[in-house]
C-alpha cells in the first residue's frame, strides 16, 4: 500500500505545480516616473510647432563599459530612443517634426554656444540622453518546476530647447522597465534566451512617462511665424495648410524686444515684444514643410519692408 500512496502524492505535487504555473506569461512594460499631468490641449487654431529632433546621447555605464568596445550597442540604443521620441510625437499630428542627427552637448550654463551656426529650422530643438540602463535575469528552480524572468530597466532626460537663444526651457527625466518570464514543468514549456526585445520595451516606457509632460510645455508657448517679404500691400509669411494656416485666419505682427544680458547667468534674455499690427490671410501658397508660404493684408497697423528680421508672427 506505501507505493500507490507515493503515486497519488507525486500526482498531487504534479497537478499542484502545473495549476499555479504558466509556462509562458506575456512581456510587461512599467513607466515608473514621473507621474504625467492632464493634458493640455492646443486649442488656438490648430497651428503646428516646427521642432527638431537631435539625436540620443547615451551615458549609461553598460553603453560606454570597455566589454561593448567595438559593438554598436551605444549608437543602436540612440537609435532606437530617437526614432521612440519621433513616433511618439508623429502620432499626436501636433509638430512638423524635423529629424537633426547632431550629437550637440549643452554647456554647464545649460545653453548652447552659438545656436545659430547651426541653422536649426524650426522654433525648438529636443535632446535627449539615455542616463541608465541595466539588465536583470532572475529565476527559481522547484521540484517539478523551473523559471527564468529577464528584466530591463531605463531612465532616459529630455530636454527642450528654444533654438533663438539656445536656452533650455523645459527638462525632465522618466524611468521605465520592461520584462517577460518563462518557465518549464516536468521539462515541458517554453525555453528562453536573450530577449534583445526589452532594450528597446524599457526605453519606450522611461520616454512614455515624460512625454505628455513634453507636450504639455509645447501647447502652453504661443506659435509663431515670420515675415519674409512685404510686394504690392500683400505680406509673405512662412508656413501654410500644413502648419493648420487656413484662409481667413488673423494673427498679430509683433516687433522683437530688445536683448539684454542677465548680470547673474549671462545669458542673454528678450524683452517682451510689442504689437504693430494686425493681418489676415489671403492666400495659401502649397510647399513642402519648410517651403511653403502663405499671403496676407494689413488689417490694421503698418508694417515697414525695412525692419522684416525683427518682426515676429503670433497666434496670442
Amino acid at each position: 500500500m506505501k507505493y500507490p500512496l507515493t503515486i497519488i502524492c507525486l500526482c498531487f505535487l504534479l497537478f499542484g505545480g502545473c495549476a499555479n504555473f504558466q509556462s509562458e506569461q506575456a512581456q510587461k512594460t512599467l513607466s515608473i516616473t514621473p507621474v504625467s499631468s492632464a493634458p493640455v490641449v492646443d486649442e488656438a487654431l490648430g497651428l503646428k510647432k516646427k521642432v527638431a529632433i537631435g539625436r540620443f546621447t547615451n551615458e549609461s555605464r553598460m553603453a560606454n563599459s570597455f566589454l561593448n568596445t567595438g559593438s554598436d550597442t551605444k549608437a543602436r540604443m540612440s537609435k532606437a530612443a530617437t526614432d521612440i521620441l519621433t513616433a511618439k510625437l508623429a502620432m499626436t499630428n501636433r509638430y512638423l517634426l524635423i529629424e537633426r542627427q547632431d550629437d550637440m552637448a549643452i554647456s554647464n550654463e545649460q545653453q548652447i554656444a552659438d545656436i545659430q551656426g547651426y541653422k536649426i529650422p524650426a522654433d525648438y530643438l529636443i535632446l535627449g540622453s539615455i542616463s541608465e540602463f541595466g539588465r536583470n535575469t532572475s529565476g527559481n528552480v522547484g521540484l517539478i518546476d523551473r523559471t527564468k524572468k529577464q528584466t530591463a530597466y531605463a531612465k532616459v532626460t529630455l530636454r527642450l530647447v528654444d533654438t533663438r537663444n539656445g536656452m533650455i526651457i523645459f527638462g525632465q527625466e522618466g524611468s521605465g522597465e520592461a520584462s517577460s518570464q518563462v518557465g518549464t514543468v516536468l521539462g515541458m514549456g517554453s525555453q528562453a534566451g536573450f530577449d534583445e526585445s526589452l532594450t528597446d520595451k524599457a526605453i519606450d516606457a522611461a520616454i512614455s512617462s515624460v512625454i505628455q509632460n513634453l507636450i504639455n510645455k509645447l501647447a502652453n508657448d504661443p506659435w509663431r511665424s515670420y515675415v519674409l517679404n512685404i510686394e504690392d500691400n500683400n505680406v509673405y509669411i512662412s508656413g501654410g495648410v500644413k502648419q493648420g494656416i487656413k484662409i481667413g485666419d488673423t494673427f498679430k505682427v509683433y516687433q522683437r524686444g530688445k536683448q539684454v544680458i542677465n548680470p547673474q547667468t549671462k545669458a542673454p534674455i528678450e524683452l517682451p515684444g510689442a504689437e504693430i499690427a494686425t493681418i489676415q490671410i489671403t492666400q495659401t501658397i502649397p510647399g513642402e514643410d519648410l517651403t511653403e508660404l502663405s499671403i496676407a493684408k494689413v488689417l490694421q497697423g503698418s508694417i515697414q519692408a525695412s525692419d522684416l528680421a525683427n518682426l515676429y508672427i503670433s497666434d496670442k
